[in-house]
């Protein structure tokens, strides 16, 4: 029995796990409030004369007008959220290889604490540049948070419910931007927002006691024992029967003496030609849907009179994204690839519509509603590549292959806060080359494998071979997608058993 096996015995999602999937998923509220923070933080607020005759800001207080960052230093703010954005990136680098190394358990709570400490220290700055580099370090800790978080959650629940975990992660996500929303239009003074979107995370930390840590990065490290005891711990919390935890025996690795023991680094994502084009494949569509999903966000201001009511509308429109992306997920008409390139060409089509409205100034609710169709659909294609990498990549190079990604997503996300600048060439400037991106996004996924119902790879030699490539076993699927082999026993080969996910 492997891994994968194990959980049927456990229970690919019982309640035990569900309840620490939550503890773990909880995080994204806290992370959403870092990643937009700068919205709101960084806004430049109405101007009014008053009594003395001078002009003072209405409303927020924001780091614009105490450290003077209008006119010809308003740049320093969009290049505040680059270098966020830049710490995100390294984070992603540097922190999810250790998680690969050390495990996913220990690196995710210190980087969380870390970032907790980060963002509260933020508030507390007295010159942009301060503020700036304390942001880099929360951007740093928050970009292995994310990646570290995402891969323990997944990988403490079967695969076979990966697509609506991978759903709901983003969906927290987008409802901490609405709370975020609400944070701002009640503590409008940027010091106390850097107060109350930190100091409640710490609450998140107690989990560690509780949480064990993930079986199958256990198991690629050949510590078959460990990962076959928090299985059984994982089944006595689900109420599962003594038989059947008992029968929960792990078989040793055939192939331990490759194991990770010395580490993956990101050289072996590009070991055989099938992973190395999977991997640059992800890294452009990752790097796409941040740079577009970012670039919407931040322009959110756009959308109505009120900027709390703009983005907290922005964060809105996620959460049907992420429901229709469940809903096709799992569909055998459309999978992951397809819904992926079905998203990445809707994007497309949105935003390059919005280049014919021959007025702005007259259209601008139509304006509205074709950028929220592409926020809708770009959400949720970012929501569906979490799950397509996480079943592209191979157990032992899944962190490196997900922060590999994850490094590109960043990329965009700092060029994102300079695409404003290209409304000189045009209002719908910024909007075209959203499309432009998205549908190159949608015609290079074409060369990407199905990974509906097909076993998640454990090792590099799994997806060495694309002749016999992971997404050719022989099973069977009923109208729905579900897998009938559990029936028809159709993986009792020896051959098939080396492609049994871990």
């Amino acid at each position: 029995m492997n891994v994968e096996q194990g959980f049927k015995s456990v229970g690919a999602c019982g309640f035990y796990q569900a309840f620490l999937f939550l503890c773990i998923g909880i995080s994204g509220i806290p992370m959403a409030c870092q990643m937009v923070l700068m919205v709101f933080v960084g806004a430049t607020p109405p101007l009014k004369s008053s009594e003395r005759g001078k002009m003072e800001p209405v409303g927020m207080q924001t780091i614009v007008d105490e450290w003077n960052l209008r006119g010809d230093r308003a740049y320093i703010v969009d290049t505040l959220q680059s270098i966020f954005m830049v710490g995100v990136l390294l984070g992603n680098i540097l922190i999810g290889q250790l998680s690969d190394k050390y495990g996913r358990k220990p690196v995710y709570f210190r980087v969380f604490l870390g970032l907790i400490i980060v963002s509260f220290l933020t508030s507390f700055s007295n010159d942009w540049r301060i503020f700036g580099a304390l942001r880099f370090f929360a951007g740093f800790c928050q970009g292995g948070v994310v990646l570290v978080g995402f891969v323990l959650a997944q990988e403490l629940v079967g695969s076979s419910v990966w697509p609506i975990t991978g759903s709901i992660l983003p969906a927290i996500f987008s409802i901490g931007i609405i709370v975020l929303s609400f944070l701002a239009s009640v503590f409008t003074n940027w010091r106390h927002l850097c107060i109350v979107t930190s100091v409640p995370a710490f609450v998140l930390l107690f989990p560690y006691w509780i949480v064990p840590e993930s079986p199958r990065w256990l198991y690629s490290q050949g510590k078959v024992a460990a990962a076959e005891e928090v299985l059984h711990y994982l089944a006595r919390k689900n109420g599962r029967s003594s038989s059947t935890v008992a029968s929960i025996v792990l078989e040793k690795r055939k192939e331990e003496k490759k194991s990770n023991k010395n580490g993956y680094s990101i050289r072996d994502l590009f070991s055989s030609k099938n992973l190395a084009r999977r991997t640059l494949i992800m890294g452009y569509t990752w790097f796409v849907c941040s740079f577009t999903y970012y670039g919407l966000t931040m322009s959110a201001k756009d959308l109505a009179e009120s900027l709390y009511v703009s983005v907290a509308l922005s964060g809105v429109v996620e959460l049907p994204a992420i429901v229709l992306c469940g809903a096709l997920l799992n569909r055998t008409w459309a999978g992951r690839r397809r819904s992926l390139i079905g998203f990445a060409i809707c994007v497309g089509i949105f935003s390059i519509s919005i280049m014919f409205l021959p007025d702005a100034s007259k259209t601008t609710t139509t304006k509205t509603a074709l950028a929220l169709g592409g926020k809708l659909a770009i959400s949720a294609a970012f929501a569906l590549v979490y799950i397509y990498a996480s079943e592209l990549f191979p157990t032992v190079v899944r962190n490196v292959g997900m922060g590999t990604s994850s490094m590109c997503a960043r990329i965009g996300g700092i060029l994102a806060p300079y695409v404003h600048l290209l409304t000189a060439l045009g209002s719908a400037a910024p909007y075209a080359l959203y499309g432009a991106l998205s549908i190159l996004a949608a015609i290079m996924t074409f060369a990407l494998p199905e990974t509906l119902n097909q076993p998640v790879p454990d090792t590099l030699e799994d997806i060495t071979d694309d002749s016999t490539r992971i997404s050719k076993p022989k099973i069977k699927l009923n109208k729905r997608g579900k897998d009938l082999g559990d029936k028809e026993e159709l993986l009792n080969s020896s051959e098939n058993d080396e492609f049994i996910n871990a």
